[in-house]
């Protein structure tokens, strides 16, 4: 039987609303696992919106080695963005890792950690650790003209994509993660209008490239999964010091209904007209009056223009690191 972690510090920072509430009712198993698997732990209690991002920067002032996000993309995301200042980060010896328990847990699909707390708190203590990638994302807020940064450590995206995560996150969830969003995008999909949109890209080659056209969606894929499962960064990697552009212009509604279980599938290659690029930086802007709202992270924080550009090597993630390719 494997050994308790001994030299590491854990704090666990929990959203008990996530999973439908579902969270705050098994903090006893999570505490029992917790500790069958480290010797120094903590456990402290989202209250609201931001506040994974306090309480994980906190834990860095602390000194905790690991700090593992409980909930779902929304928590990993906030406390992700905990451990840096800005685009730099805090301290670089410290492991973040996530513990799913939420709805809409994409992350960990990517870092094959499992869903039971058991089995995932074991992965936190002795899983393996990498120099991973995140991405800084530039963007207006609603009702403002200041821009304002923040990490994004799976994947953003504009147009549909936006939509389809305000209506998620709208709804009550209770069907779970991938219901949720195959529901919000078929009901987003049939209403859609897309706009004009300009991109920009600079690609691994260092050459920029700009598309201007009627968007339908792009996503900027730093993790594999989003959207209950789409799998939008097949055959990219976390560690490569890249993003995966993935840029669908507008489709008729019955091509884009006929393909859209590609995106499931990873196959979205396959659709005419859909481009698939591996860039370190992207900026993009509406060429008209109609928003174009944003998804980072699966939340909705505004709409464009945005700048996205990746940094390398800068967080250790720990995981089990499945293949998805």
């Amino acid at each position: 039987m494997s050994e308790r972690n001994e030299t590491e510090r854990l704090c666990l920072i929990v959203n008990p609303l996530s999973g439908g509430g579902a969270t705050e009712r098994r903090l006893e198993k999570l505490r029992r696992a917790a500790d069958r698997w480290f010797a120094e732990w903590t456990l402290r209690i989202t209250e609201g919106p931001g506040h994974a991002t306090e309480l994980a920067a906190e834990a860095v002032s602390e000194g905790f080695q690991v700090v593992a996000a409980v909930g779902g993309d929304g928590t990993a995301s906030e406390t992700v963005n905990g451990l840096f200042e800005e685009d730099r980060i805090r301290d670089a010896d410290v492991v973040f890792t996530a513990i799913p328990a939420g709805t809409g847990s994409d992350l960990v699909r990517t870092l094959d950690v499992p869903r039971d707390f058991g089995a995932a708190l074991r992965v936190a203590a002795e899983g393996e650790t990498r120099a991973s990638d995140v991405a800084h994302v530039v963007y207006t807020p609603p009702g403002t003209d200041e821009t304002e940064g923040r990490i994004c450590v799976n994947v953003a995206g504009f147009g549909l994509s936006g939509d389809v995560v305000l209506r998620a996150n709208q709804s009550s969830k209770r069907f779970g993660g991938t219901a949720t969003f195959l529901s919000a995008s078929i009901r987003s999909l049939a209403a859609y209008r897309p706009a004009r949109a300009r991109v920009t890209w600079v690609g691994e080659d260092e050459t920029e490239q700009t598309w201007e056209g009627e968007l339908m969606n792009a996503f900027v894929a730093n993790g594999a999964y989003c959207g209950g499962g789409m799998w939008v960064g097949r055959g990219g990697s976390m560690q490569d010091g890249l993003l995966d552009l993935v840029l669908i212009p507008r489709l008729p509604l019955h091509r884009a209904l006929v393909n859209f279980p590609r995106l499931y599938m990873g196959t979205t290659e396959r659709t005419p007209g859909v481009m698939h690029h591996r860039i370190v930086s992207l900026e993009a802007e509406a060429e008209g009056d109609a928003p174009v709202l944003l998804d980072v992270d699966g939340e909705q924080p505004g709409a464009l223009p945005i700048r996205v550009r990746v940094l390398k090597s800068v967080l250790k993630i720990r995981g089990q690191w499945g293949i998805h390719e």
